[in-house]
């Protein structure tokens, strides 16, 4: 059922982007800028368009799953994170400047992580508590 709901959620934003770029000839501007902007040719161009395409896909269906086989906390909190690394990464690989629109992310992993590894320390302790309540009920 998640993959599918992927799939459909997919299949559904590539239809409105599709038809979007096609009306206001989108389509145009990416062979101009295969052509024109990009320094390593328009087949590296395409290669990276596509290769862009694929790891946004299987990083939603990756995310969909965690929230699957965990909890939808668990996977707001791998997000989040992931979203830190990838602002650390741009200022590292492209020299981008670490500025005010750019500090959010990092700086909101932290308490994230630690709003839920209390939240679970909670959860694992009313489980715990139950338990002996049980225990108690059958001894």
């Amino acid at each position: 059922m998640v993959v599918e709901m992927q799939l459909l959620m997919g299949l559904s934003a590539t239809a409105f982007a599709t038809t979007g770029m096609a009306a206001d000839g989108g389509f145009t501007d990416l062979e101009f800028e295969s052509a024109a902007g990009f320094d390593r040719g328009a087949a590296a161009y395409w290669w990276t368009i596509w290769g862009a395409a694929v790891a946004w896909q299987m990083s939603f269906l990756g995310t969909a799953g965690m929230v699957f086989l965990t909890t939808s906390l668990t996977g707001g909190v791998c997000t989040t994170a992931l979203l830190a690394v990838n602002v650390a990464g741009g200022v590292v690989v492209y020299s981008d400047e670490f500025g005010g629109v750019k500090a959010p992310p990092p700086s909101s992993a932290p308490p994230n992580f630690l709003v839920f590894n209390g939240e679970n320390r909670e959860r694992e302790r009313g489980r715990w508590e139950s338990m002996i309540e049980l225990a108690d009920i059958v001894l």
